[in-house]
């Protein structure tokens, strides 16, 4: 049994600190490695009081592992989050205060994009530099937006738009709700954050799906395709995200 916070726990942070997030199937081999490394019988039936015993431990430091799904993917993951309600603080560790007011500038153009495309381009983003004070050049917003991505804060697709990522959106949530309230959609099936998914055709209809959702929803026997909201025909081609029309 692994649900006393103890060694095991221990190296399971430690190996997961540096990714940050990771998926299901990685985080259950992190914790098979920590309990034979620490000579503890691992079950993998334990492994939710684990990270129950663990959060335990997080909260006293404001931390927590939080469990969600990669919406490009629809795969489970664990990403380890800052609960600080200070929603800049959680930046504040890892970039000065010049850089995380650019990260806030390219936020506000992602969410704010129009046509729920929740996306920015690569030109646009970097036009953002240079109207801060003191300015950040052209090579400078480069590098820092791939620092971004490769902190895990941001998604930059193979057409150069840059989104946010599963990390960005568990981690914050509270800033994204609060100063976006009325660019933030909900999903109709699980009811969290969707930046990428489907919409229904309906101009005024809310119903909203992560396209796992989406899946999950129209396969159970009885639901025939049509809107959850409005009944009107659910068709999956009008989307949300960098392909939004």
């Amino acid at each position: 049994m692994t649900s006393a916070y103890g060694d095991t726990h221990r190296l399971f942070l430690q190996a997961s600190i540096a990714e940050r997030i990771f998926s299901e199937t990685a985080a259950e081999e992190m914790y098979r490695k920590a309990c034979e490394a620490t000579s503890v019988e691992h079950d993998t039936e334990d492994f939710d009081d684990f990270m129950a015993a663990l959060n335990d431990r997080l909260h006293r430091v404001d931390m927590e592992f939080r469990k969600s799904h990669d919406e490009e993917n629809g795969d489970t993951v664990w990403a380890l989050v800052n609960t600080n309600g200070d929603e800049v603080a959680k930046l504040a560790t890892e970039y000065s205060p010049n850089e995380i007011a650019f990260f806030k500038r390219i936020l506000e153009l992602i969410v704010t994009a129009d046509a729920e495309a929740f996306s920015v381009s690569s030109i646009s983003a970097l036009r953002e530099g240079p109207l801060l004070k003191p300015q950040i050049t052209k090579t400078a917003a480069e590098e820092l937006l791939q620092k971004f991505v490769d902190d895990k804060w941001l998604i930059r697709s193979s057409s150069g738009r840059y989104s946010l990522s599963t990390r960005a959106i568990l981690e914050l949530q509270g800033l994204l709700k609060e100063e976006f309230e009325d660019y933030i959609l909900e999903c109709t099936l699980c009811y969290e954050i969707v930046t990428k998914g489907q919409r229904c055709k309906t101009a005024n209809c809310k119903a909203r799906f992560h396209n796992h959702c989406a899946e999950v929803y129209y396969n159970r026997s009885n639901n025939n395709k049509a809107c959850p909201v409005c009944s009107t025909e659910w068709t999956g081609k009008h989307l949300i995200g960098e392909k939004a029309k």
